[in-house]
C-alpha cells in the first residue's frame, strides 16, 4: 500500500511539473469563480477583467504607494471651465482598436450614448452630462452636452458641477468603444467585441473558461503576459489544488477560508503572497421597508449586538481593517474620526424592550449569495448567531448570485452582508451610488426614506471647493450611520494573492474588486 501511495503521489508530482514546464511562453493561467453574464460592460457592474483589460478608459486609477492617483489614458491632457462645468479632453493621437478602426472623439461620444440609450446598467455618469435625460428617455439622439470639436478634441458640460467627474471617467463602465463597428454579437461573440486596450478576447467557452491575447495594435508598450487563460473554478477548494498543483499561476486568497490561508499559503516562501489594503467595504445592509428594520431603535440594536472586532479575528486572523462609516479607508474623505456603536449586547436588549419587542419578535430573512466566498458565509452565520443572542431572529436564506441580485435590485431584500469595491476614488461612488436617488436606495434593498439626506447626498457632487465637499460628505455620513444607522459598517479586506513560480512579481489593483490589469503581472 505504502509503495502505490508513494507511486501516486510521485505521479503527481511528475504531472504538477508537466503542468508547469508545458505552458506556452507568456502565458498567465487564473481562475475565477464564475463565469462572466457578458462582455459588455455596459451591462454588468459585476467582474471587470475583460472591460480592463479589452477597453481604455479616457482616464485611469493607477496605485501610487498605499495611494492612487488618476492619470491619463485614452485622453492625454483636460482642462476645467471656471464655473466646473466643462471639461474639455484632447485625445491620445494614432490609437486604434483592435480591429484597425482609428479612435475618435465620435467613438466617446457614442459611448457615453450608449449607456444611456441601453438604459441597462451604469447610467449614472453619462447622465451628468447636459441633455443626458433626454436621450436615455428617447427624446434626443444626441446629448446636448457633448460637443466634438475634431477627432481629437472634444468637450463635457455637465448639468451640475462635479469635481469628482475625472475620477468617475476611470470607471470600467466608462470603457471607450467603437461606433463604427458595434454590433449585435458585441459582448457576447469574442471576434466582435473590440476595443483599445492590451488585449482582445479570443475564446468563450460558457461556464468553462475565457481567453485573452495580446493585441498587436495595442498603443501602449507590450505586456509581459501575452496570453491570459481565465477558468472558471467555482469552488475555492478547487482553485486551491490548481494552484499548488501548477495549473494556476495567481490565485486570489479571498476566496479561501482564512485558516486555510494561515496554514497553507503565509507559510510560503517570502514573496509569494503578495497583498494590497482592499479599498471597500464590508457591510449589513438593512431594509427600511421591513416592519421591524424600519424602526430606527432596532437598526441600532443589531449594530449594537454584532460584535465586528471578533469577525475580524476569528474570521479573517487579523487579514482585514475596521471600517466604522460608508467612506472606506483609502478614499478622498474618509473620515477616521469617525465614531460606531459600541459591541454592546445588553444595550441592544434594552433599545428593543424600548421599541416594544421581546425575545424572537423581530424576525427577518438575512439573504446570502450562494457564490459567496467561503469567509462572507461564516460572517453571515456568525451575525445570525450574535443576532439571535439579543433575541433577534435573523434567519439565513440563500440565493444563487443570478436571484440574489434579482432580489436586492427589485428592494426586496431584508437584509444582506455584502462587499462593495470601490470602481473609482472618489466618496461619491460610495455614497450617490446608495444614496444619491430614491431609485438608488431601492436598487441596494436599502429603501431610505429621508428624501432630504438624499438630496444632500446628489447635490454634494456639485461642490467644487474640496473641503467643503470633504466637510459636507463626512457630515452626511455621520448622520446615515451614527444618528439612522442605515447599515452596520464591518470592515475592510487586506487584498492577498499568492503568486506562483512563473510569476516575478504582481501589483493587485488599487480597488475593492477581484479583477486586475493583466499587463501588472510580470512573468520569468
Amino acid at each position: 500500500m505504502r509503495k502505490i501511495l508513494a507511486l501516486i503521489l510521485a505521479l503527481g508530482m511528475l504531472s504538477c511539473m508537466a503542468a508547469a514546464e508545458d505552458v506556452e511562453p507568456g502565458t498567465l493561467r487564473i481562475a475565477v469563480l464564475y463565469d462572466i453574464s457578458t462582455m459588455d460592460v455596459a451591462r454588468t457592474t459585476d467582474n471587470y477583467m475583460v472591460p480592463m483589460n479589452v477597453f481604455d478608459r479616457l482616464l485611469e486609477t493607477r496605485p501610487e504607494g498605499d495611494a492612487s492617483k488618476v492619470v491619463g489614458s485614452l485622453a492625454t491632457d483636460y482642462t476645467v471651465s471656471g464655473d466646473g462645468l466643462t471639461y474639455s479632453f484632447t485625445l491620445r493621437e494614432g490609437v486604434v482598436f483592435s480591429n484597425g478602426s482609428p479612435l475618435t472623439a465620435s467613438d466617446v461620444q457614442f459611448s457615453f450614448e450608449r449607456l444611456l440609450k441601453l438604459h441597462d446598467q451604469n447610467t449614472d455618469i453619462p447622465l451628468e452630462v447636459v441633455g443626458g435625460r433626454e436621450v436615455m428617455e428617447g427624446a434626443a439622439e444626441h446629448l446636448a452636452g457633448f460637443t466634438v470639436a475634431d477627432d481629437t478634441h472634444f468637450s463635457v458640460t455637465l448639468t451640475a458641477a462635479n469635481a469628482g467627474f475625472p475620477a468617475e471617467l476611470t470607471a470600467p463602465a466608462m470603457s471607450i468603444v467603437d461606433a463604427e463597428t458595434m454590433s449585435d454579437g458585441f459582448g457576447r461573440i469574442p471576434a466582435e467585441t473590440v476595443g483599445t486596450g492590451p488585449y482582445i478576447v479570443t475564446e468563450w467557452v460558457a461556464n468553462d473558461h475565457y481567453t485573452l491575447v495580446f493585441n498587436e495594435k495595442y498603443w501602449g508598450p507590450a505586456p509581459d503576459v501575452r496570453k491570459v487563460i481565465v477558468l472558471v473554478e467555482p469552488t475555492a477548494a478547487t482553485q486551491s489544488y490548481k494552484f499548488k498543483s501548477g495549473e494556476l499561476d495567481l490565485i486570489d486568497l479571498q476566496n479561501l477560508d482564512s485558516a486555510v490561508i494561515a496554514a497553507e499559503y503565509k507559510t510560503m516562501p517570502e514573496g509569494r503572497v503578495v497583498s494590497r489594503p482592499r479599498v471597500g467595504i464590508n457591510f449589513m445592509m438593512m431594509n427600511e421597508k421591513n416592519e421591524f428594520l424600519g424602526d430606527v431603535r432596532v437598526r441600532k440594536a443589531i449594530s449594537m449586538a454584532i460584535d465586528v472586532d471578533q469577525i475580524i479575528t476569528g474570521i479573517y486572523s487579523g487579514d482585514a481593517l475596521r471600517e466604522n462609516g460608508i467612506i472606506p479607508n483609502g478614499v478622498w474623505a474618509h473620515n477616521d474620526r469617525l465614531e460606531a456603536p459600541a459591541y454592546d449586547p445588553e444595550g441592544a436588549k434594552a433599545l428593543l424592550r424600548e421599541a416594544g419587542y421581546g425575545e424572537g419578535q423581530v424576525a427577518f430573512e438575512l439573504a446570502e449569495d450562494a457564490s459567496a466566498t467561503d469567509s462572507i458565509k461564516l460572517v453571515n452565520l456568525f451575525v445570525s448567531q450574535q443576532l439571535r443572542a439579543v433575541g433577534i431572529d435573523a434567519r439565513i436564506q440563500s440565493y444563487d448570485h443570478a436571484a440574489w441580485l434579482a432580489k436586492r435590485g427589485a428592494g426586496e431584500m431584508d437584509a444582506f452582508i455584502a462587499r462593495w469595491g470601490m470602481d473609482y476614488n472618489d466618496p461619491a461612488n460610495i455614497m450617490y451610488t446608495f444614496f444619491g436617488s430614491v431609485e438608488n436606495t431601492v436598487g441596494r434593498s436599502l429603501n431610505y426614506p429621508d428624501t432630504a439626506v438624499i438630496d444632500r447626498v446628489a447635490a454634494a457632487r456639485a461642490i467644487v471647493d474640496d473641503a467643503a465637499r470633504e466637510a459636507e460628505y463626512q457630515a452626511l455620513e455621520k448622520k446615515l450611520i451614527q444618528e439612522d444607522a442605515v447599515w452596520v459598517p464591518m470592515f475592510a479586506e487586506l487584498h492577498l494573492y499568492a503568486i506562483g513560480d512563473r510569476v516575478a512579481s504582481f501589483t493587485p489593483q488599487w480597488a475593492g474588486f477581484t479583477d486586475f490589469f493583466a499587463a501588472d503581472v510580470a512573468l520569468k
